[in-house]
């Protein structure tokens, strides 16, 4: 199965899709049909990845396969992706405030110095910087999805969820 990608007709091991420039075709097909940019094809390209990785290595699937779990995790991208907004607009509700309210740009400056460095340095980037999660990962050296995690970490100790 060298070189030759495999087709519906010829099922292949998910050892051999792993190997085969194929799947990298498939997600960037799905990607476009849904929308997505080509900024995000890496992420999706990794999660199809570890689909097939975790799939039994002898068990043989087609190519129909790799077009269905393609479409699924581009569809919980997006739906990632939807909850992340509108977690950002809840929390830019929630912190939005009259600029007279020194009591609460106080409490936010306290609750800020007490975050661990890690979780500080993502408040600057992201919050005093304005950068996106994809510019944060590059500086941090982070996946995007340690990025969104660091994000929801932030959120939780300063809104009192974790101490």
């Amino acid at each position: 199965m060298s070189g030759i990608p495999p087709t519906e007709r010829r099922a292949a091991t998910a050892a051999q899709w792993l190997e085969s420039p194929y799947p990298a075709r498939v997600m960037a097909r799905v990607a476009y049909q849904y929308g997505l940019g080509p900024e995000d094809l890496e992420d999706l390209l990794q999660e199809l990845r570890i689909a097939l990785w975790k799939a039994e290595p002898e068990v043989r699937v087609g190519a129909s396969w790799i077009f269905q779990v393609a479409s699924h995790k581009a569809v919980d991208f997006i739906r990632r992706q939807a909850r992340t907004r509108r977690g950002d607009r809840a929390f830019a509700g929630s912190t939005a405030r009259p600029a007279h309210d020194l009591e609460l740009d106080h409490l936010l400056h306290v609750r800020v110095a007490r975050l661990p460095a890690s979780l500080r340095k993502f408040y600057d980037l992201h919050y005093q910087q304005g950068l996106s999660e994809r510019e944060i990962a590059e500086r941090l050296l982070l996946c995007r999805s340690s990025v969104r995690w660091l994000e929801r970490c932030c959120r939780q100790r300063i809104a009192g969820q974790i101490r």
